[in-house]
């Protein structure tokens, strides 16, 4: 029998079920697949023929198309076209020469016979072929219209079994076209670009350079891809990482300043009404130094508060962790405004359960109890006020509720949910009668959440307001490592640097009015020279000064040795943000004042490290 008459038989009639040999026919009109031997079976991975005859591929990319027509219209005069195929039947490539021919069926269509062979490759093709189906490279051969004609397994799993065109790979077409362009006429390019794949948009490194089909002999383009993905996110949020960084030492440097340039002044202001108040006999002069004072703690109190948020915004607010008594920051409280409320009228009681000693930070819970025992003083006319401690230890924690009562004008329920918000007051409106920011019950809101509580307002039966703080801290294990504030008597003797005249005299006329001696210098250099020429029991330190700021002259001063190495040093300085005051301690200083200074607080402080300095 010729290969003639075999070429218009039955396939089944022609014996290709026996040949060694892969045997197919493909029609190209219907897409579909006619015969397979057994052999071209396993070549394709399918289970069975009808598996194989049932597989539509009427779905084919252009390219493949565009190829499967080419050999179509080659072998429609009887010629044979040989190619190299590469099939990866069970996951291993293989390479196989096949003969393209036309074959004609009974019903007379004219359908393509595939006949292949496996194709005998030495060492270098063998690991070439390895190489290309290992690599991470995404490598895509396309022909000068830009169809894929070949894609490396990396590229498969990029791009799916869609093949897209070389343009259509682009998420910029416009840059697509220009690479396929420069390719197609004989220059290679490589560009960043990002890219389209089923999981979204990808940035691809890509290299494209002419090259030759080597199965046809017809010019194409060979693609080159690298996913940089991973590279190019990292590297944007590096540089977003060192904007927000350069972003909150800016915001670092603003608060710092706008701390001291307000609380200089003001320090000079609270400062010298106090002193004023303190040493002036006539009661009209006294009362005026009084309402200096008054108005100046009203402006500090806005200062700190919206300070104090800023930082809270700016993740410059740390707690300390030191055993305390919740107790005695209860009392602390009502000692700060008994004064104020009698003023008024008002009764202020404390009503504390005997609550164990807890570690947390005192200072900022003292500061809400502040903010809810002060507004209640402000608002409430005739009555009184109750501050309450109540207390339960559970597994090593105190679950602390610290509420402020008072029997003013209530709040009215429908703003109870806003008042914690900034810029918020429960007495709004053009006809308001108490002053204020709105911003102190957000700071409590904020500073609770930052403990791990919770504050909360409501109106009371009897027309008055309740404000509560909720909040669990761990018992104490042992005490706290504070100075002792009692101190012991008699004059101490105290070196003040400060580069600010004001505040240099405030300092003197506060600590002189106890019987300390202070020596001034004006800068850093002249509180490293004083402390060699004198013996001191305290060394008070502001922290911005010219010449050499205060932190530096603490270091020095330490690194003197002998009384260098073991007088007190305490920050005396408006520049108060825990990073600033965790430095100062680094430093060597023992304290921080802050700016304003309070004569009761300077003078505790004076006599607790003053005593420990004694003699050093």
């Amino acid at each position: 029998m010729t290969d003639a008459m075999a070429k218009t038989m039955p396939p089944e009639a022609v014996g290709w079920d026996a040949l060694s040999r892969a045997v197919w026919l493909f029609d190209p009109v219907s897409c579909r697949g006619l015969y397979a031997n057994p052999y071209a079976l396993e070549l394709w991975g399918a289970q069975s023929r009808d598996e194989l005859l049932a597989r539509d591929f009427s779905q084919l990319s252009p390219a493949v198309r565009a190829r499967t027509d080419r050999l179509a219209q080659a072998t429609a005069g009887g010629a044979v076209v040989t190619e190299r195929w590469t099939f990866y039947p069970h996951g291993e490539p293989l390479t196989v020469q096949a003969a393209i021919s036309t074959f004609r069926m009974p019903d007379g269509r004219a359908v393509l016979l595939f006949e292949a062979a496996p194709e005998e490759t030495n060492e270098g093709e063998r690991r070439a072929v390895e190489a290309l189906r290992h690599t991470s490279s995404i490598i895509t051969l396309f022909d000068r219209e830009g169809r894929a004609v070949f894609s490396n397994p990396a590229a498969f799993r990029t791009y799916g079994p869609g093949e897209l065109g070389f343009g259509e790979r682009f998420a910029e077409a416009e840059a697509g076209a220009r690479m396929l362009a420069q390719a197609t006429a004989g220059e290679a390019c490589a560009d960043l670009r990002r890219v389209n794949t089923p999981e979204g948009e990808r940035w691809h490194y890509l290299d494209a350079r002419p090259v030759t089909d080597p199965a046809t002999g017809a010019p194409g383009v060979l693609l080159n891809e690298q996913d940089v993905t991973a590279q190019i996110e990292a590297e944007r949020a590096a540089r977003t990482a060192e904007q927000r960084a350069g972003l909150a030492e800016a915001r670092q440097r603003f608060l710092a300043n706008m701390s001291h340039e307000l609380r200089t002044p003001l320090n000079a202001i609270l400062g010298f009404s106090a002193v004023l108040e303190a040493r002036v006999g006539d009661d009209d002069l006294r009362g005026q130094a009084r309402g200096i004072g008054a108005a100046g703690q009203t402006l500090l109190g806005a200062v700190n508060d919206m300070i104090l948020l800023a930082a809270l915004d700016a993740g410059e607010v740390s707690l300390k962790a030191e055993p305390f008594e919740p107790g005695a920051v209860t009392r602390g409280a009502a000692d700060r405004f008994a004064g104020e409320a009698a003023d008024k009228g008002l009764s202020l009681t404390v009503e504390a359960d005997g609550v164990a000693a807890v570690e947390g930070d005192a200072e900022r819970l003292g500061l809400i109890l502040d903010h809810f025992v002060g507004n209640a003083v402000k608002f409430t006319e005739t009555g009184g006020i109750v501050i309450r401690l109540e207390g339960a230890a559970r597994e090593g924690q105190a679950d602390l509720t610290m509420s402020v009562t008072d029997t003013g004008p209530g709040i009215d329920e429908s703003r109870i949910a806003a008042l914690f918000d900034r810029f918020v007051q429960a007495d709004d409106g053009a006809t308001r009668r108490k002053s204020g920011g709105g911003l102190g019950l957000a700071v409590c809101k904020e500073l609770a959440e930052l403990m791990g509580g919770a504050v909360c307002a409501s109106a009371t039966p009897d027309g008055g307001a309740r404000f509560e703080l909720r909040l669990s801290l761990p018992l104490a294990g042992g005490a706290g490592g504070q100075a002792d504030e009692t101190g012991e008597g008699g004059p101490l003797r105290v070196l003040y640097a400060d580069d600010n005249a004001s505040n240099r005299a405030v300092v003197v006329a506060m600590l002189a009015s106890q019987g300390h001696r202070c020596d001034t210098a004006e800068d850093g250099a002249q509180a490293v020279k004083a402390f060699l020429g004198g013996t001191y029991d305290l060394v008070l330190m502001d922290i911005q000064m010219p010449v050499m700021d205060g932190v530096e002259a603490a270091r020095t001063i330490r690194a003197l040795g002998g009384a260098g190495a073991s007088t007190p040093i305490v920050a005396l300085t408006a520049n108060t943000l825990d990073s600033q005051v965790r430095s100062y301690l680094e430093a060597g200083m023992q304290d921080c004042i802050a700016k304003p200074v309070m004569m009761p607080e300077l003078l505790a402080k004076t006599a607790a490290w003053g005593a420990r300095g004694r003699g050093s």
